[in-house]
């Protein structure tokens, strides 16, 4: 018995240089959301712009883009209608397109500021911000979204933004506004 231990001794003392030291911790894994932004460009820009020209916090952009980006199917975040119309008018912007990731990010920003001042709502109202934009802010304002499963939807779209702001504290660079201009330029390439 102790000449097996002799022998795994050298083992044991090998394997204990290749672990950590007692005080050394190990290095924390870097949140989904920065890797997400850290590997898409195109969705790093787009958010970071969104930020610069509509003041639009990345982790409301991120909540109201999660399902067109694909962990929900039902694709109902993208831009429609009559306030898609609107957009464009407003911004002339009259090549975007709803299909085009940097498109409907900038309209994301677009209509939050636009329901910011028409409501009067803070950047920390996620619940409402999402209930504006579904709805259309006289509806929102008129008080449609009460009691309907809108709401249910609101809190989970609020949950996903707050677990975003959190990750983001760990990344901090990838979503303030790029100074790098020429970066952009290659998005026409």
């Amino acid at each position: 018995m102790f000449k097996q231990s002799l022998r795994l001794l050298p083992i044991g003392l090998l394997s204990g240089c290749a672990m950590l030291s007692p005080g050394e911790a190990q290095p924390e894994p870097e949140p989904a959301t920065c890797e997400l932004l850290a590997d898409h460009g195109e969705l790093r820009l787009a958010v970071q712009d969104a930020r610069a020209n509509w003041g639009l916090p990345p982790q409301l952009a991120l909540a109201l883009l999660e399902p067109p980006l694909g962990r929900d199917k039902r694709r109902h975040v993208l831009p429609y209608g009559n306030a898609w119309d609107e957009y464009r008018i407003a911004t002339g912007n009259w090549s975007a397109e709803t299909s085009d990731l940097d498109d409907a990010v900038d309209f994301l920003g677009w209509n939050a500021e636009r329901n910011r001042k028409l409501l009067n709502l803070k950047w920390s109202q996620t619940e409402a911000f999402y209930l504006a934009y579904r709805l259309g802010p006289g509806a929102y304002n008129q008080g449609v979204h009460k009691g309907i499963w809108l709401e249910q939807e609101a809190v989970r779209v609020a949950e996903r933004a707050d677990g975003y702001a959190t990750d983001l504290t760990q990344c901090p660079e990838l979503v303030q506004p790029n100074t790098w201009e020429w970066q952009r330029l290659w998005r026409w390439f």
